[in-house]
């Protein structure tokens, strides 16, 4: 049963979609990473507010990953995305993200103009001349990390499927989400019953260039990350839950 994002939110009667919100400010999650059976670093996800940026009552959405000094030698990562997601029409409004991995180094930066159906998109990746475009979106669209907390919104279900159109790039694409199961995981913070979803990428992304990813949610009403894997070319990556303060 596949459904977009359209069909999973209520509107009120000036069309502003409904949403009950599990995740406030103050969430921050703590990852370790690992690449096999080593440790290769940590990552983090947080979550704070900004009541007014451009006019707009938003949350702001930060994600860093980071490899340790002792893996930087096999490949350095120094990452971080941004993302402010308006909380009344539930969409995307700005979206950045600064990759440092290895050599290769790249700035972008997306603001959607959701009334007029546009994205301005800015790319500045070194070695090469900085990139502008303007694209034509769809209506409420997400970037990926806002989608990820879009998807924590709904109300799970094995075999559900859920149709996210999203952009963090020149190209608009959807984001479908697969609820395979549930399942109890066991990570440094805690066991936890979950629900193992799957972002697939119908055009590509954010995930399906690194490969097959697999999310586990836990099946309560926060449905927070605790896990989260990677399939690479040789093994996998994977990052587990350690510590987290949630209201």
């Amino acid at each position: 049963m596949c459904i977009s994002a359209q069909e999973h939110v209520v509107k009120d009667s000036v069309g502003n979609r409904v949403i009950s919100y599990p995740f406030s400010s103050g969430e921050y999650l703590h990852f370790v990473v690992s690449y096999g059976i080593m440790l290769a670093g940590y990552a983090t996800i947080e979550v704070h507010e900004d009541k007014d940026f451009r006019g707009e009552d938003t949350f702001k959405f930060i994600t860093t990953a980071k490899s340790r000094k002792a893996f930087d030698w096999v490949f350095k990562v120094r990452d971080r995305t941004e993302s402010y997601f308006d909380k009344i029409k539930a969409h995307s409004v700005r979206f950045e993200k600064h990759l440092r991995e290895g050599s290769y180094e790249v700035d972008i930066e997306i603001d959607y103009d959701q009334d007029s159906l546009k994205a301005h998109y800015y790319n500045d990746r070194k070695g090469k001349k900085p990139k502008r475009a303007t694209i034509n979106i769809p209506e409420n669209v997400m970037d990926p990390l806002s989608a990820l907390f879009f998807v924590r919104t709904q109300d799970l279900q094995v075999g559900k499927e859920i149709l996210i159109p999203a952009t963090d790039n020149k190209k608009v694409y959807n984001i479908k989400v697969i609820v395979h199961r549930l399942e109890t995981v066991e990570v440094k913070a805690g066991t936890f019953k979950c629900w193992v979803v799957e972002p697939v990428m119908a055009d590509g992304g954010v995930f399906k260039k690194d490969g097959k990813v697999m999310v586990w949610l836990t099946a309560d009403k926060k449905k927070m990350p605790v896990k989260m894997e990677t399939k690479v070319y040789i093994g996998s990556i994977v990052a587990e839950l350690d510590w987290y303060l949630s209201k």
